[in-house]
């Protein structure tokens, strides 16, 4: 929405996750809640974002700055509510002029496709009033609940409710929108009258109604995980929730997944259609992988690029900033770090290749090992493999080495210079041989 101003309320430590690290920074599907928040909100475009950092603020701001420059932060250095919170937004957004959606930072429903959209569109027909989101769920046990009582919208906290409130199934996530200039009255007349001596954001609800502004709120359907995430147990939950749709999502897309239930996808994973998981495959970070490709169970994938018609592992192992080309072939106990690998190349059996280039049609035998880091320097070398070769069974390429086009080497070589394109290079040893022979006594 157009001069939307978005508010991340981010401050909290997570008592129950027991850590050092502030609880927006812990995630899932390898990237934190905060920056799959972020992306949400990011879809957006909205004209500011302000981040409310307080716990482990300078790791949050980091995070911030890396993942979405642009971030404004305020810091809450005295944690007195979520109403307070926000109220320190005042000296950046006390001039905005348009709508300023609030939002958790531990509340994986806002990441949703559907939910900020229905947000936005419900403050677009109330645009002077408060607009809410209410969610639907099952158990909300510890949620604060949504209901109407003479003619008003109200919130009631899990531990006033009564019995007969219990029974209410609309939740309070905590996402809201309203006019700029409306927001900072209503804070005004925060007041801490609860045991926890706070001022609480769902406060907003009761102090705007006596504002005389229009309250409206727009449901959807919700998961309990969606709906808060404190404690590790919790995270876990939500992750599983994340993966299995993650999953349909695959498979709806035209990806066959093999026990689904047990691949497991990292937030930016790519399949295109009619490439095949098998079981117990893990995604890491900024993997794509094209059509028609295969990755047998147990592999592990990150940071790369997969080809079309390629066939990885099982028990593989492909590393970051490692590209193989279409057809390529890459067995069990394979481990491919910083490499590219051309066309139709394989390397089938118990082999490392890092830091190298391969060129295409080349077969590396079994055994086969770059040895690229030389423990003097510190540094990390180069190897290059020419088109058509091959290796025999046991090769170490010690970089920096080249082996030219066409070339050989035999069983158990260490090759330490270039090659001539061509060539055989094999160890140059004879088998010792003796008959009639038994174990020494």
């Amino acid at each position: 929405m157009e001069n939307c101003a978005i508010v991340i309320l981010a401050a909290g430590k997570g008592t129950r996750m027991k850590s050092e690290l502030p609880k927006v920074l812990h995630g899932f599907a390898n990237r934190p809640m905060l920056g799959h928040l972020l992306a949400a909100t990011r879809a957006l475009r909205p004209a500011r974002t302000v981040v409310i950092t307080g716990f482990g603020a300078e790791a949050t701001e980091a995070y911030c700055n890396a993942h979405a420059p642009g971030c404004e932060f305020v810091r809450q250095t005295e944690q007195r509510g979520t109403g307070h919170a926000v109220q320190m937004c005042q000296p950046l957004l006390g001039d905005h002029q348009g709508p300023i959606i609030m939002l958790y930072g531990d509340v994986m429903l806002t990441t949703r496709e559907d939910v900020l959209p229905t947000l936005l569109a419900r403050q677009a027909e109330n645009p002077l009033g408060l607009n809410l989101l209410a969610a639907k769920v099952e158990n909300l046990q510890g949620l604060g609940r949504l209901m109407h009582h003479n003619g008003r919208l109200i919130n009631i906290e899990d531990k006033d409710c009564t019995p007969e409130q219990r029974t209410i199934t609309t939740a309070n996530p905590g996402i809201y929108g309203i006019h700029g200039p409306a927001l900072w009255p209503l804070l005004a007349k925060f007041t801490p009258n609860n045991a926890q001596h706070e001022l609480y954001l769902t406060d907003i609800i009761a102090h705007a109604a006596e504002a005389g502004l229009t309250v409206s709120m727009s449901e959807v359907k919700a998961e309990r995980p969606e709906m808060g995430i404190n404690s590790r147990a919790e995270l876990a939950a939500y992750d599983a929730l994340y993966q299995n749709r993650k999953r349909m999502a695959a498979m709806a897309a035209g990806a066959t997944l093999v026990q689904p239930e047990t691949i497991y996808f990292s937030f930016d994973t790519v399949l295109e259609p009619d490439t095949t998981v098998g079981p117990f495959v893990t995604f890491g970070p900024g993997v794509s992988v094209s059509r028609n490709s295969v990755v047998l169970p147990f592999s592990h994938l990150e940071g790369c690029t997969i080809g079309r018609n390629a066939r990885i592992g099982p028990y593989a192992r492909i590393r970051p900033s490692t590209t193989l080309a279409d057809g390529v072939h890459i067995g069990n106990f394979v481990e491919i770090k910083n490499a590219t690998i051309a066309e139709g190349s394989k390397a089938n059996h118990l082999s490392y290749v890092g830091d190298a280039d391969v060129g295409a049609n080349v077969n590396l035998g079994a055994g086969t090992i770059t040895a690229n880091y030389n423990r003097k320097t510190g540094q990390k070398n180069r190897t290059t493999v020419g088109k058509g070769s091959s290796t025999g069974s046991g090769t170490v390429l010690v970089a920096p080495v080249t082996l030219a086009e066409g070339s050989y080497t035999g069983a158990n070589t260490v090759v330490r210079k270039d090659t001539e394109a061509y060539s055989l290079t094999a160890a140059a040893v004879e088998n010792l041989h003796k008959s009639n022979y038994s174990k020494p006594e």
